[in-house]
């Protein structure tokens, strides 16, 4: 690896100077500064971020622990985040902990040893006190998305319960009253709030709550297609199915597809999370439209704005308000016998 006394000596300058030229402090001449910025070009010089570090306290990098890269919704928040870092002259380290609480420390674990400034972290439930460990360390750490209970940081999110609730009364409102739910995991806020809007909802509307219409599993596509297959399979079956996000969604629609059951024509299907895809595929889902793009800028300007306090002060939650999108997954439900009993068909694993 290239050092600062080789780029001196490849321009004919002392170390000082180039290191004065490289790190952007201090007057160096036009021409001097050129031939410095050549020297390290054509010497392939990458400046040693972490060593740097420990004169200024800063590496210049954040993390970025989500929970599942595959999911467009984190790969928006992911864009964003890094948009806004460059922006201030940061670099995102971006981890995936695929919902699991061990890799997800396993990755907090190498993060803290890259000495990294702060964290944006979609969390599990699981790893507060390692959470807790790096704040200790001065680390900045940002919540999206969800809420570790009881973790004194910063949190970007969304009125899920609410979100959930309208979308539930929608299809209430349309004449559905075996509605089905794909919650995910209810150790996440996400899927515990989502689940809580989708009992309220039949609460307000007098509708009594069914167990056997609640599959609480994982937000994982491959868990997912064995949790819708086992819904539909309820006798009398729903007539309309609640995804709580987008991968659960998908989930529904691989199945549907393999099975030969229209939406809305044989179950109607709502989804939280406005994926791209959602409002170009046929049948357009109803859905629950989050800001995403203003959430994930908001959670990384919220972060370089924590690493700037020097002070302690209370941790701030910013909640964003969801919208009801309505499309055309969604139909008064019909007398038939597929739109009552989904029992007679099977899907294997894999979705064949």
């Amino acid at each position: 690896m290239k050092t600062v006394v080789d780029v001196a000596k490849q321009a004919g300058v002392s170390v000082s100077t180039a290191s004065r030229v490289l790190s952007g402090h201090g007057y160096v001449a036009k021409e001097t500064r050129q031939r410095v910025l050549q020297a390290a070009t054509e010497l392939g010089y990458v400046p040693n971020q972490v060593a740097r570090s420990l004169r200024s306290n800063r590496t210049k990098m954040i993390g970025l622990l989500i929970s599942d890269v595959e999911n467009s919704f984190y790969s928006i928040i992911a864009k964003n985040v890094e948009s806004v870092a460059k922006e201030v002259g940061y670099h995102v380290v971006l981890c995936n902990s695929n919902d699991d609480p061990e890799e997800e420390k396993e990755y907090l674990n190498l993060l803290e040893m890259m000495q990294i400034d702060g964290l944006i972290i979609t969390p599990t439930a699981e790893n507060r006190q390692i959470l807790e460990g790096l704040q200790q360390k001065d680390i900045a750490i940002v919540q999206i998305d969800r809420l570790v209970e009881g973790l004194q940081a910063d949190a970007v999110l969304v009125d899920n319960e609410m979100g959930a609730a309208s979308i539930v009364s929608h299809l209430i409102e349309v004449g559905h009253t075996r509605i089905g739910i794909l919650s995910g995991s209810v150790e996440v806020t996400t899927g515990k709030q989502r689940l809580a809007g989708y009992e309220r909802a039949l609460k307000e509307h007098g509708v009594p709550f069914q167990p056997d219409l609640v599959k609480s599993g994982s937000f994982r596509h491959d868990h997912a297609l064995e949790d819708v297959q086992t819904l539909i399979n309820v006798s009398p079956a729903p007539t309309a199915i609640f995804a709580a996000n987008n991968i659960l969604a998908e989930a529904c629609l691989s199945v549907f597809a393999d099975l030969g059951i229209s939406v809305p024509d044989d179950i109607s299907l709502v989804a939280f999370d406005d994926i791209n895809w959602m409002s170009i595929k046929k049948p357009l889902i109803t859905t629950v439209h989050q800001p995403i793009v203003e959430m994930a800028r908001s959670a990384a300007m919220l972060l370089f704005k924590r690493m700037q306090i020097l002070e302690e002060i209370p941790p701030n939650r910013m909640v964003f308000q969801p919208t009801l999108i309505l499309r055309e997954s969604v139909a008064p439900p019909k007398a038939g016998p597929r739109s009552n009993s989904f029992q007679n068909y099977t899907v294997g694993k894999d979705g064949q």
